[in-house]
């Protein structure tokens, strides 16, 4: 049976906002009036102490339903006699008998109180019911998504199914939330959370973008272990979770501008950190990206020596931290190329490339998280291109010394047929790598190995760049033929 679309409700509530129909009083109140046990408009008056003056200042009212007013906390005390003398200028200006007022301390400011008017359902404007219809029927909605959403998952066997189950729910969620930012058109972040005083159709979709992403929050927090890490990271998340990093984002961004490296460098080191503090409405930043970004401030925090801050420090920190940028690999590489520039003849240049080599292959960096999900880690990227550049220069000075090999054609050298693609021959390769059928470590050897001694029916001469590219970019139609021969293996076993 196919799943039910989650944000049914949410998207009949979207037709009415942007396509508003005449909805009576007599459809709304009865609604709203289950919700709280009476009915009143919340004034804020702020006190200004000069001196010897006092001066106040009275924002507009919003109604206890408001979502701001749950918020609010309304104690029950005592105003001091220099703000109650105000009290009643304040209600002639706005027009208030004192019999339908009641006043309230703000428990966090003692300079704020709040006027407590008694209204009727019936009196509010249309735009103002209609948005707090707007904002309770998506309260309950998100109650009952929730309790269907965990009733669902605990009925699933296995983890393959939970994750399919949270990517569709994460997937539904996060299209309908980018569908209303470009409707919503905020100028920043902190527009998309604030009301204005005119209950409009801006206002109302706000209402549910909010709700959305308090679904997604859910589910980032609930089932943490199964998300899309490729996802959008909901950025009541991301500011929530950068608050938690302010301190230590803060003394990294200043260490690192105040320090000496070579500007190519220090804006190496600093993407990262660009890469959450500049982040906008439009701009999608994943939470594997963001997870990353992350895990790069608290390490360089902890492990960094501010004092002692050299380019060889950083450098080691971000190949340790496996920062895999294509452009940071071009520094590393174009380092190595300037030392070889100054050697005298090939085998020298051979050596240098040997000692780093063997330098790198001893250096510790992590493999499971990397900058760049899906290009190689900085480790191989190097070791690939060092062991290529010391075959191209052996090769060169065979050539040279007319020590090269006759080789033999490749027309007559028996090549095995092969009934996979070249795609499916180089996965299944990497497959028996990964499983240490094959332990060779040397990749390039092993892809050259495919090259000689393999062709298919589409492909005489197999080259080794396209086994490369087709190595680190597998499709899912290559996986699943290979998935299928695979269980076909697996039958012959059984005879």
């Amino acid at each position: 049976m196919k799943p039910k679309y989650i944000l049914e409700n949410y998207d009949r509530i979207l037709k009415e906002i942007k396509n508003p129909k005449i909805i009576f009083s007599n459809d709304l109140v009865p609604f709203l009036e289950n919700f709280p046990s009476e009915s009143f408009l919340i004034y804020q008056i702020d006190f200004l102490k000069q001196d010897t003056t006092t001066k106040y200042s009275v924002k507009n009212p919003i109604h206890n339903l408001h979502p701001k007013g749950s918020k609010l906390n309304l104690e029950k005390a005592d105003i001091t006699e220099e703000f109650e003398i105000f009290i009643p200028k304040i209600l002639d200006e706005l027009n208030i008998s004192k019999k339908l007022i009641r006043l309230r301390q703000c428990s966090k400011n003692e300079n704020t109180i709040y006027l407590l008017q008694r209204c009727e359902i019936e009196d509010l404007s249309q735009e103002k019911r209609f948005f707090l219809y707007c904002y309770h029927s998506l309260k309950n909605e998100n109650q009952k998504i929730k309790k269907i959403n965990k009733e669902q998952v605990f009925k699933l066997k296995s983890r393959k199914q939970i994750e399919q189950h949270i990517h569709r729910k994460q997937h539904a969620l996060e299209n309908l939330a980018h569908r209303l930012i470009k409707e919503i058109d905020p100028t920043n972040l902190s527009e998309l959370y604030q009301f204005s005083n005119n209950y409009n159709k801006i206002d109302c979709l706000k209402i549910a973008y909010i709700y959305l992403e308090k679904l997604l929050r859910f589910i980032e927090k609930e089932y943490r272990n199964y998300l899309n890490l490729n996802s959008k990271i909901p950025y009541k998340s991301s500011l929530i979770k950068e608050f938690e990093i302010t301190n230590k984002f803060k003394k990294v961004k200043l260490q690192l501008l105040g320090s000496n490296l070579n500007n190519h460098l220090l804006k190496l080191a600093y993407e990262p950190l660009l890469k959450i503090s500049t982040k906008n409405i439009q701009e999608k930043l994943t939470y594997y990206e963001f997870n990353y970004c992350a895990e790069f401030i608290m390490t360089f925090y902890k492990q960094i020596n501010f004092s002692d801050m050299s380019e060889e420090t950083i450098k080691e920190f971000l190949f340790d931290i496996n920062f895999n940028s294509l452009q940071f690999f071009k520094y590393l590489t174009s380092e190595i190329l300037e030392e070889l520039k100054a050697q005298e003849n090939n085998i020298k240049k051979i050596d240098i490339l040997n000692q780093f080599l063997k330098n790198y292959n001893q250096k510790q960096s992590r493999n499971i998280l990397k900058y760049k999900p899906n290009l190689p880690c900085l480790k191989e990227q190097i070791i690939n291109w060092i062991e290529e550049e010391i075959e191209y220069l052996t090769k060169k000075i065979k050539l040279e010394t007319n020590l090269f090999p006759n080789v033999t054609n490749n027309d007559e050298k028996i090549k095995l047929l092969t009934g996979l693609s070249v795609a499916q021959l180089s996965c299944f390769f990497g497959l028996l790598m990964e499983t240490g059928i094959i332990k060779h470590k040397n990749q390039t050897e092993v892809f050259r190995f495919i090259s000689e001694n393999f062709k298919t029916n589409n492909t005489e001469k197999i080259s080794v760049d396209s086994i490369k590219v087709k190595y680190y970019n597998v499709e899912n139609t290559t996986k699943n033929v290979l998935r299928e021969k695979i269980i076909e293996l697996l039958g012959l076993t059984k005879n």
